[in-house]
């Protein structure tokens, strides 16, 4: 199960995942979030979620599916936070994959959502 409309300071939206996701669930929150005014700044928090089921290739359809609808909305940022060494490793993955697809959305991945939070205060820098 994925949440996500909430908001931490009024400019970041806060994804929240708890279980086993699936590729068709986080294919459909990414076009629920993009379609309903997503902010520029968003947390993914996998802490209580596994994403270990998710293929190499699920994960560039995910970044693909997420490039349709940011194109050329540069300056996002994304912090997810992962905890398990799995889950810790496909998120850096994807924020890898993110990176080498030219992605408009600067992805990176924490242990803490502390850390994460303050990176996502920060300015977007090249």
């Amino acid at each position: 199960m994925i949440q996500g409309d909430q908001m931490y300071d009024g400019s970041i939206t806060v994804c929240t995942a708890k279980g086993r996701l699936t590729f068709p669930e986080i294919r459909a929150k990414v076009i629920d979030f993009s379609t309903g005014g997503v902010t520029p700044r968003v947390l993914c928090d996998l802490t209580q979620a596994t994403v270990a089921d998710l293929t190499s290739t699920e994960i560039e359809d995910i970044i693909r599916l997420i490039s349709y609808y940011v194109t050329g909305a540069g300056g996002g940022k994304a912090a997810i936070i992962a905890h398990n060494g799995v889950d810790y490793s496909l998120a850096r993955m994807f924020g890898t994959f993110a990176e080498l697809a030219g992605l408009p959305v600067k992805v990176r991945v924490f242990r803490t959502s502390e850390i994460a939070k303050e990176w996502l205060k920060d300015p977007v820098t090249a």
